[in-house]
């Protein structure tokens, strides 16, 4: 799924570079959108993130546009690996990839539980 990128003047530094927090603000803009698109639910799952890593590839400068790419990478029993990949529209240049891990979640429990079979269908669709 690739999505665009609306970017706001409070995620630029002060040399006009998308400030380096502001990345994982991206992937979490994605990690909602593609819930909502392929589960049919609202922004409000249950799932946990456990891990984020960040790889900064290129700058991205104020005014430039950017499109988000989000895959599902891996589907374990209970937690599965979504990768990010942050592109300039103009000329498809890489700028930042990166992955998350979230781990499906009893709240009421608070312990992780298994990935149900039509969620494990559906994150296939990502």
């Amino acid at each position: 799924m690739r999505f665009p990128l609306e970017t706001r003047y409070p995620d630029y530094d002060t040399k006009g570079h998308v400030n380096n927090a502001t990345f994982l603000t991206f992937f979490e803009m994605a990690r909602g959108r593609a819930w909502v698109e392929i589960m049919g639910q609202p922004v409000d799952p249950d799932f946990i993130l456990a891990e984020a890593n960040v790889r900064y590839l290129s700058e991205a400068m104020i005014g430039e546009q950017l499109d988000i790419e989000i895959t599902t990478a891996e589907v374990r029993t209970k937690a599965w690996v979504w990768n990010y990949a942050i592109r300039s529209v103009s000329d498809n240049r890489l700028v930042a990839e990166g992955r998350t891990v979230q781990v499906m979640f009893d709240y009421a429990g608070k312990r992780p539980i298994p990935i149900s079979e039509e969620v494990r269908r559906r994150l296939a669709l990502v």
